[in-house]
Parts: C-alpha cells; sequence; structure tokens
C-alpha cells in the first residue's frame, strides 16, 4: 500500500496549488528527469490532509501511522485529534529495497537550518540497516565499473546520480551496518568511502575500515576544500571537474 500512497503524493506534487513551495525546491536541486526517477511526491499538511485522503482514503494512512488519531479528554470535552506524521515535511520520496519495492517513505524538511525545530529528514519505521539508497537503481552500474563509491544522505547519491555519478549509493549516515557491508559486496568487493568531511564522517571512516577491512578492498576518497560532500560539490561544481585525494 505504501507505493500506492506515494502514486497518490506524486501526483498531488504535479497537480496541487499548495505544493508550489515543494515543486520550486525541486526545480531549485534537481532536473525533471531525476524528479521522475526517484518519484518525489507531496504529503500536505493537516488542514490539507483531506486531498491524500481523497485519493488513498483515511483508513490507509492511519493503516501505516501517517495519520494518527487519539481521544483526547480534559476539561473542554471528549474530542478526537489527529496528527500528521509528514506534518513539517511536506517533500516525500520512496525509500525502495535492492529489488525495487517500496519499504518505507522519506520525508524532507523545507524550512532552513536556522529555521528548523526538527531533523532535516525523517523516515516511516523500517529497518534502514538492512538497505542502502540508490542500490536499485545503480546495481548494474556498480557491477559493470567494478567498485561502489558510498556517501552518507539520499541527495548526495540523487545528485550524483544526476550528473552521471551512477557507481554509487547511500547508508542514511557515517556508519555502515554488517548487513549492509553483505549486501554491497554482493555487487562490488571495492569500496570507495566517501563520507562527509566532518567530525562524524572522519569517525564513520575509521570505523568501517577497522570492521571490514580485512574482508574488502576499502580507501578513503576525500573531495576538494570546502565541499563537505558530493551534494554540495556537485550542486556548484560539474561531474567532469571532480576529483579526488585517496588514502588507504
Amino acid at each position: 500500500m505504501l507505493h500506492k500512497i506515494m502514486e497518490a503524493c506524486r501526483f498531488l506534487l504535479q497537480n496541487y496549488s499548495e505544493a508550489e513551495d515543494c515543486r520550486n525546491y525541486l526545480n531549485s536541486r534537481i532536473n525533471p528527469q531525476s524528479q521522475e526517477l526517484f518519484q518525489f511526491g507531496y504529503f500536505p499538511n493537516l488542514n490539507n490532509i483531506d486531498s491524500l485522503i481523497s485519493l488513498v482514503g483515511e483508513d490507509a494512512l492511519i493503516e501505516h501511522n501517517l495519520l494518527i488519531t487519539r481521544d483526547i479528554e480534559d476539561s473542554l470535552f471528549p474530542r478526537k485529534v489527529k496528527f500528521s506524521f509528514f506534518e513539517d515535511y511536506p517533500l516525500v520520496m520512496p525509500y525502495k529495497d535492492v529489488y525495487g519495492k517500496v519499504v518505507a517513505l522519506v520525508g524532507r524538511s523545507l524550512l532552513s537550518d536556522s529555521e528548523r525545530k526538527v531533523a532535516k529528514y525523517k523516515n516511516t519505521p523500517f529497518q534502514k540497516s538492512k538497505h542502502l539508497f540508490g542500490l536499485h537503481h545503480n546495481k548494474q552500474d556498480i557491477v559493470e565499473k567494478g567498485c561502489v563509491f558510498i556517501v552518507e544522505g539520499q541527495f548526495d547519491t540523487i545528485k550524483a546520480v544526476e550528473s552521471g555519478f551512477t557507481n554509487i549509493v547511500s547508508l542514511g549516515g557515517a556508519d555502515m551496518s554488517v548487513s549492509q557491508f553483505g549486501l554491497i559486496t554482493r555487487y562490488s568487493n571495492n569500496l570507495c568511502l566517501l563520507l562527509d568531511s566532518d567530525e562524524a564522517g572522519n569517525k564513520g571512516r575509521k570505523k568501517i575500515k577497522d570492521k571490514y577491512g580485512k574482508f574488502a578492498n576499502i580507501n578513503n576518497f576525500y573531495l576538494p576544500a570546502p565541499y563537505k560532500d558530493i551534494d554540495e560539490f556537485l550542486s556548484q561544481n560539474t561531474y567532469d571537474s571532480l576529483s579526488f585525494t585517496i588514502k588507504n
């Protein structure tokens, strides 16, 4: 049912007037082909949730805890109150497993870092440690090119693929689980760590090398200063100008 909800969100993104901010944001970040490939959608806030309910039904949203109802009893009167899981995350996209099945929805806040009181991303519950974002799209290129670049965030992978950098997946953080390691080494034993250039990324690099270095060929790849991640670099430069410093 998640894929049907996602299809409805995609319809709203393309057709609903209240989704204009999401459309403008996406158009400023990635091209229409990437928007279609990664199947972005719009999840309305609680005031406009009826637009989504009209497409998929309230029961479907409640079943997946995307719409939560609670009975409230206080000094006023007993009543039902509704909460939206993605209230502050209007931009959504599907998270697909290696076979292309939608296993979760990922929401993104459009507020700036200074405005935002919540995390930038929020996803519906799933076993993130057993999946790699982008592997469904990129596994053939990983096999053909004989190596895989590993980044942290979903937008890192999306921006890379848009630029023609297609042997790449994202962990969803700076740590790699045993399941993720086993999954990616089905396709290549040459792992290129391109984690963020910050303290968390550096700690993640060391932990991954220490944990899996005996079982795979793992090298650290670094972007030129001052870029923190591949999304930031490719938003300001071309793929052809990309260069790395490589360390064991």
